[in-house]
């Protein structure tokens, strides 16, 4: 779900708000110093920083409807609210300002997420996705988010997405989670330390190739650029796992037959590694 909304979100301020994919980056990591510090190009990005059930859509009756001739009774979706904290980086305060308004833009225009841009996932429901820029009550100050993320403060938007969750959907993908590794030269006394300055970090990671649309690319190979390993393939659910990731920031490159590579730059370790190509 987090993850399909994300590439939502990034769809929506491409295309509606004709933010250029090739200039600028949309992304959702916590925008901590070491992770600021290391941007190179402007970016936009979305951090999630709290989940919390909105019980005044909550809808206790149990919904009866007819299937296959037969009675079937559900209960409704619940309703979440996912808090973003919204925020531009660039190298000029100016440019910077300029694409927090396109943004802050874009997301007022689109008090509803529009559905030709929702992977299908997400439209399972039928509840459509409603996102507001605001301060909800009790929601911290972005002065205060900004000191916990120990970073110095700068304009931030609070964006609420408001997401329907159906208890009745069973979850079928595997679950591919960041594995790091190290691996250390062994000192004089043949025991390795794994803290040394000459420590090799390797990370397994997972993650999916999806389309504009959100939809699952199945069969493309995916790689590290420059590495000499083999890769991994994408299945039907567009999941793909690579082994021995140098940490740091690298190229993914994925390979479809019959059009062009994709390279997709990504650090690790990271929170998601979802590429997305045309």
């Amino acid at each position: 779900m987090l993850s399909d909304l994300n590439v939502a979100l990034q769809h929506l301020l491409e295309e509606r708000g004709r933010i250029p994919a090739e200039d600028v980056d949309v992304t959702f990591d916590p925008p901590v110093k070491a992770w600021v510090d290391a941007r190179t190009r402007p970016t936009v990005n979305l951090f999630l920083f709290d989940i919390e059930e909105n019980t005044e859509l909550r809808d206790a009756a149990v919904h009866t409807s007819r299937e296959h001739g037969r009675g079937v009774h559900r209960m409704p979706p619940r309703r979440f609210d996912l808090h973003y904290l919204v925020s531009a980086l660039t190298t000029d305060y100016a440019d910077e300002h300029l694409l927090l308004w396109r943004t802050l833009v874009t997301l007022l225009q689109h008090p509803e997420l529009p559905r030709e841009l929702l992977p299908d996932a997400l439209c399972t429901t039928g509840v459509p996705l409603i996102g507001k820029v605001t301060k909800p009550e009790g929601a911290p100050r972005t002065l205060d988010l900004w000191a916990t993320l120990d970073v110095p403060p700068r304009p931030a938007l609070l964006y609420l997405v408001t997401v329907p969750v159906d208890l009745d959907v069973v979850i079928e993908a595997p679950l591919v989670l960041t594995r790091t590794a190290r691996y250390a030269r062994s000192l004089a006394a043949g025991t390795p330390d794994a803290g040394a300055p000459g420590a090799e970090v390797r990370t397994h990671i997972g993650g999916t190739v999806r389309d504009r649309r959100g939809h699952p690319h199945a069969g493309a190979r995916v790689t590290v650029e420059g590495s000499a390993a083999e890769g991994a393939v994408t299945t039907r659910d567009g999941a793909f796992v690579l082994h021995g990731v140098p940490a740091g920031a690298v190229t993914l490159r994925v390979s479809r037959a019959g059009r062009p590579p994709k390279l997709t730059k990504i650090v690790v370790p990271s929170d998601s590694y979802e590429v997305v190509v045309d």
